[in-house]
């Protein structure tokens, strides 16, 4: 294992805005209104049609079980894949593992992964100031100015051209360079349908009947999508930039929240993520739950990742003195930093 030091950066550093030949997209062409307004809707419809089948039969060990099992591949594959790996490159891995873990986030429909890559990077460089796309905090101090900034920061901004506008020329340069991710940035769509065909199949397969094909549909793919999207929006982008402890002192408002750490595999502790965002390790103190972490620690004694970059004691105990609270003056730490 590795540790790295970084310095702190300012958001003029990644001054995306004066740069030329910045694209909305990483593949061209999609309309992303369109493609937002579906992947909100379908899982919806999905949702809705579990509850039908609950309220009319109930739900299986099976459907439980597909369920379980496609919430931890597909948000590991998020969590793990688009953010710690490929946005933050906090560790190193084979080519092969890189396209698992590619397609696995890709299958919990949260859009291309060079898109959110350049999303979660051109956050990072303005988190919860101007330019970031999805900050719950910039609409105000009254109840309905809260109340429209949870709603942009859950949902609202991916109907926003410049919101969803990538930029992905500058912040994701180093995928549109690479063959093999611009290849499986284009086949997003098929990963999202093998992410509901995979719990079809299975609960068809292991069951000997359709009933148990469209069970698996359900609840291993639409309501498993559901969860894992409203987990991210919800928790993480809403929640863990409102509510909850905040013990190491940055340039914006993110907090950790204990609840949300649960549901999304470790980013919960999100105050300590921007407090070091190059980091693997999220859950920095030993009773911080942090799965993708405990995961990419298995991944490492087996030789499948290297290269783990994870701050020093000193830097996590020098940061906890500087103490916590509320947000320091001036520009939020550059996305590719550990300090």
């Amino acid at each position: 294992m590795s540790t790295i030091v970084g310095e702190e950066t300012s958001s003029a550093d990644l001054s995306w805005q004066q740069r030329p030949g910045g694209i909305q997209n990483s593949s061209g062409g999609i309309s992303y209104f369109l493609v937002a307004f579906f992947t909100i809707v379908v899982p919806l419809v999905g949702l809705v049609w579990g509850g039908f089948l609950f309220y009319e039969q109930g739900i299986s060990l099976l459907d439980v079980g597909l369920l379980a099992g496609m919430y931890l591949v597909t948000i590991l594959g998020v969590e793990l894949g688009f953010h710690r790996y490929l946005t933050h490159r906090s560790l190193s891995t084979t080519r092969t593992l890189r396209a698992l873990l590619t397609i696995a986030g890709s299958m919990s429909a949260q859009g291309q992964p060079i898109w959110w890559v350049a999303i979660h990077r051109r956050h990072h460089g303005h988190s919860d100031h101007d330019g970031d796309p999805h900050s719950p905090n910039l609409h105000g101090e009254t109840l309905w100015q809260q109340l429209v900034g949870g709603w942009h920061s859950h949902i609202g901004w991916m109907f926003q051209p410049k919101c969803t506008a990538a930029h992905a020329s500058h912040f994701a340069k180093d995928l549109l360079g690479d063959r093999t991710m611009i290849t499986l940035d284009r086949w997003y769509f098929g990963w999202v349908l093998l992410g509901l065909a995979i719990p079809a199949a299975l609960g068809g397969w292991i069951t000997g009947t359709w009933a148990g094909a469209v069970s698996g549909l359900v609840w291993g793919g639409l309501v498993r999508m559901f969860l894992g999207q409203h987990a991210l929006w919800w928790g993480i982008v809403t929640i863990c930039h409102r509510y909850g402890t905040r013990p190491f002192k940055s340039n914006d408002d993110s907090t950790n929240h204990w609840l949300v750490a649960v549901l999304f595999l470790g980013d919960g502790w999100h105050n300590n993520h921007h407090a070091f965002p190059a980091s693997a390790m999220v859950g920095l103190r030993w009773w911080e739950f942090d799965i993708t972490w405990w995961f990419i620690r298995g991944l490492e004694r087996v030789g499948l990742v290297w290269d783990v970059k994870v701050p020093s004691a000193k830097m996590v105990h020098d940061k906890l003195n500087a103490g916590g609270g509320p947000r320091s003056a001036g520009t939020p730490t550059a996305f590719d930093k550990i300090a």
